[in-house]
């Protein structure tokens, strides 16, 4: 009798499902911190969840590992090119220049705001917790490493298992909003 031993690696990427369950809005500017973008986009390809990257720059956008390594990703769509109704949610990663460029930006402000106007879910990490709170018309101290917007209530994390449950969460009312929709 053959016994298997439970094995702890997550569950493979079928890349031909990424995609299928929708497509994530990923607001970027150059400087975001691309590790909180990678974090997400492995959850997210997991749900079967495609990650779309929307930024004001022209073609390519570039942020920041982790290991302080630059990271490049080819712009998919600018704010203001597709209506949130387009997307099942919005992400968007710190990283205090790119934050800071998008705050600057009336696009990206109002793409914040028609996905909050919307109800539709919004992940902000890092430095952008602060700016999306604000935009909800909340305190800005009220929020924490990360923030997670849906139908006008705020839910703020802090700390790594925090943004850990920030994100699995964000992912899971994903699910739920489009079921439900």
């Amino acid at each position: 009798m053959a016994f298997t031993r439970p094995s702890n690696r997550p569950d493979r990427i079928d890349l031909a499902q990424i995609g299928e369950a929708g497509d994530i809005a990923v607001l970027l500017a150059d400087g975001f911190d691309a590790s909180d973008l990678t974090e997400v986009a492995t959850a997210a390809e997991r749900g079967s969840y495609r990650t779309v990257i929307v930024s004001p720059n022209k073609s390519l956008v570039s942020g920041r590992s982790a290991a302080n390594e630059e990271m490049n990703f080819v712009v998919d769509s600018h704010p203001g090119e597709q209506p949130a109704s387009a997307y099942a949610g919005l992400l968007v990663p710190g990283g205090e220049r790119g934050v800071a460029r998008l705050i600057e930006d009336q696009e990206s402000r109002l793409l914040i705001q028609s996905f909050l106007s919307a109800g539709k879910p919004v992940l902000a990490m890092g430095e952008a917790a602060a700016w999306v709170t604000e935009a909800a018309g909340k305190t800005p101290n009220d929020s924490g490493d990360a923030v997670l917007a849906l139908r006008g209530d705020l839910f703020a994390a802090s700390g790594e298992d925090g943004r850990t449950d920030a994100i699995s969460t964000f992912i899971k009312t994903l699910n739920l909003v489009e079921a439900a929709a």
